[in-house]
């Protein structure tokens, strides 16, 4: 593998979860309403309009699209410093997706108005907002990149290792563990594949030694082994 495949493919173990740095959610300050959401609690529903903006000040939100036989996929995962319904508010069209929390979130709710003045109004806020938008739209791209390209293995060890980097990890020497947010089912959606697939893969890499899953936690004995894969 080259230099640049090489790079590529480091760039695309963080696809799927999109979260922020300190750096690009300084600025926000508390300009919404901030609270706590339940886990599993509904933000935005498929093809109805978003009459708000929800910034992630801590916890995890999955994205959901569905059909109208009711089959549904999970598009990604949004975590701290990362806003929801942007698009939706800006093009004032229906939600493309749905939204809703996997875990206990606290998230600052921003009215549509409010939202869309200070992006015409204050041109600091609007170059913010753009760079978090191209930063998404940079991610989701390699996430397509590796859902065509990446074996299943490979897709299902980055899920792992990535839910370690944004999850509150207990960490004794190089293994580390973490709660799994999300149900088996919603894993093999994230993913691409089917929940009986999913087993196989999660015994061939627990036989591997490479993680396994005990009692609602996902424990990664080396994570740098994990992402060799």
């Amino acid at each position: 593998m080259g230099r640049a495949s090489t790079a590529l493919a480091g760039e695309r173990k963080t696809l799927s979860f999109l979260s922020n740095s300190e750096d690009m959610r300084s600025g926000f300050g508390k300009w919404g309403i901030v609270r706590n959401y339940g886990s599993r609690s509904e933000l935005l529903q498929q093809g109805t309009p978003a009459d708000d903006v929800y910034l992630i000040h801590d916890g995890l939100v999955k994205l959901v699209w569905g059909d109208a036989t009711g089959k549904q996929t999970i598009l990604g995962l949004r975590s701290s410093g990362c806003l929801i319904g942007v698009a939706a508010v800006v093009t004032a069209e229906p939600c493309a997706m749905g939204a809703v929390t996997l875990v206990p979130s606290v998230l600052e709710r921003i009215t549509a108005e409010k939202f869309l003045h200070r992006l015409q109004t204050d041109s600091d806020f609007a170059w913010k907002i753009h760079q978090i938008q191209s930063r998404e739209v940079h991610e989701q791209l390699n996430w397509l990149a590796e859902m065509a390209c990446s074996s299943a293995r490979s897709r299902l060890g980055n899920v792992f290792r990535r839910l370690t980097e944004i999850g509150n990890v207990h960490t004794d020497g190089k293994k580390s563990r973490v709660r799994l947010p999300l149900k088996q089912k919603e894993v093999a959606e994230l993913i691409a594949v089917t929940p009986e697939h999913l087993s196989r893969l999660l015994h061939d890499l627990s036989r591997a030694g490479l993680l396994h899953l005990r009692n609602g936690w996902i424990i990664i004995p080396n994570s740098q082994a994990l992402a060799a894969i």
